[in-house]
């Protein structure tokens, strides 16, 4: 009677944590030979976070701006103010919001590391950034698709408020004049807390 085995041998073991740890180093070699937090700020165009960190801002504006792209004739993410308006919204909501939003940009910046990529998301470029949402869209995880999800929703929502964008939505504006609201996340209130 011969005995089956259960689990990895002793060796199989061994070489499979000698894998892990060397897999481990390399991770964390490539993390410190992408940039740091130096680059993070040149990400913000100028915008100062109210409750997100620098380097949330700036990956939630690498991924704004990966969303939304260029559209001729329309305003860029930057004009729009779009990440500093979401981060002024998250700045009026914390709770349970806020953090699940700062965990999914942590996620979305470090995950391309969990995919052998030796960069992080904020520093990919154009085509590697969008090929990185896309698989995230398309993931059989659910906690990935969510983040995708959530992400692009707030992005497109503030994007797509801002006036200028209306035309190409087919939207003539609202019917009646709009007045400044001093807790609202316009441009206007941007401006305000300046």
């Amino acid at each position: 009677m011969t005995r089956q085995a259960t689990g990895p041998s002793r060796r199989g073991f061994l070489m499979l944590g000698g894998a892990a740890a060397a897999s481990a180093a390399v991770m964390g070699l490539a993390g410190i030979a992408v940039p740091g937090g130096e680059h993070y700020g040149a990400l913000l165009n100028g915008e100062v976070p109210q409750v997100l960190s620098e380097k949330e801002l700036a990956v939630l504006s690498v991924a704004a701006e990966t969303l939304v792209g260029v559209i001729p004739g329309l305003p860029s993410i930057y004009e729009t103010r779009t990440p500093a308006r979401i981060d002024r919204e998250l700045s009026l909501s914390r709770g349970t919001l806020l953090s699940d939003m700062k965990a999914s940009l942590l996620y979305l910046e470090y995950s391309p590391l969990m995919s052998i990529s030796l960069s992080r998301f904020s520093s990919m470029g154009a085509q590697e950034r969008e090929a990185h949402l896309r698989a995230l869209s398309r993931s059989e995880d659910p906690l990935e698709r969510a983040i995708y999800n959530g992400v692009r929703f707030l992005v497109f929502f503030f994007y797509y408020t801002d006036p200028r964008t209306w035309a190409h939505l087919g939207y003539e504006g609202p019917q009646v004049p709009a007045k400044f609201f001093p807790a609202g996340n316009r441009i206007e209130n941007l401006e305000a807390l300046s």
